[in-house]
């Protein structure tokens, strides 16, 4: 046993370089946000006072402010852009859920005629490029007298390709005699469903919430086709307002905004993320 225990100085030295190519590729991915969140305590001025040659004021802030933050929230309003994207973002991902459940339990538990051959269209739908569909999606979303609604923001993205996926690979990961049980003890198909199977999927149904909620979070090119009023726009368009082709752009402020709107995703996947990985892992997507 002591052998077995005991490494090798080839082993230590193979774990202490994995160890700083870790940290290596940590600090090169997290190295932005953290120039991104300096940058947002300084005023414009030093942003481009500070921006070459390269010295320690370019990564820390000599006056640290928040007058920035302060800017976004009382000139441009940018408190109503994060509640519009909390709001949208909301309810994309309880309806994008109750879709990816039902559509997933009926792939993963029933075979019909055809089963098969929707479920192939419903995978290849996943590998079309947005702006292949964007402009029937436009047109369609008119017709419904949903452009300038909250509505049109989310509706067209619940029925997701890959949540459908996950949840599917998810239902035939669990013993079908549960199902047998359920049916044994009088229970429906339907609440089979909701006692039996939904509890047992529940990493893989936050998995696919996670990832509806990083993808509507992000959403930019249709909130800016979609809606035209500036009241109901989200966080990542009234971003790109910061920097208007008419005027010089307001660094400060533009990196306080991307602060911020980065702060629900990094909370919601701090506090999810082993749900995530269990579900990743459990969904077949090994």
């Amino acid at each position: 046993m002591a052998l077995s225990a005991a490494t090798t100085p080839g082993e230590r030295i193979r774990r202490r370089l994995g160890s700083l190519v870790l940290l290596a590729v940590t600090i090169v991915f997290f190295f932005p946000y953290l120039w991104m969140l300096a940058s947002s305590l300084k005023p414009t001025a030093d942003v481009f006072k500070y921006g070459f040659p390269l010295s320690w004021k370019t990564f820390l802030p000599p006056h640290p402010t928040f007058e920035n933050y302060a800017t976004i929230f009382s000139e441009f309003g940018f408190g109503r852009n994060l509640l519009n994207s909390l709001l949208v973002v909301g309810c994309q991902v309880v309806l994008t859920l109750v879709v990816c459940a039902g559509a997933g339990y009926v792939f993963g538990r029933f075979t019909f005629r055809g089963s098969k051959v929707l479920f192939a269209l419903v995978m290849v739908a996943s590998f079309i490029p947005f702006e292949v569909v964007m402009v029937p999606m436009y047109v369609v979303t008119r017709e419904l007298r949903l452009t300038d609604t909250y509505a049109g923001l989310f509706l067209p993205w619940i029925a997701n390709a890959i949540g459908i996926f996950l949840i599917r690979q998810s239902v035939q990961e669990i013993p079908r005699s549960l199902d047998e049980a359920a049916a044994i003890d009088g229970a429906s198909t339907w609440r089979t469903f909701v006692q039996i199977i939904l509890p047992n999927l529940r990493p893989a149904l936050l998995t696919v919430g996670l990832v509806s909620a990083v993808a509507g979070w992000n959403q930019f090119l249709w909130p800016l086709i979609a809606v035209q009023d500036p009241d109901k726009q989200v966080v990542q368009v009234a971003i790109a307002t910061f920097t208007d082709p008419g005027q010089l752009p307001t660094w400060g402020e533009l990196f306080a905004a991307a602060s911020v709107a980065a702060i629900p995703l990094l909370v919601i996947f701090l506090f999810l993320q082993r749900y995530y990985i269990r579900g990743v892992v459990t969904s077949g997507m090994k």
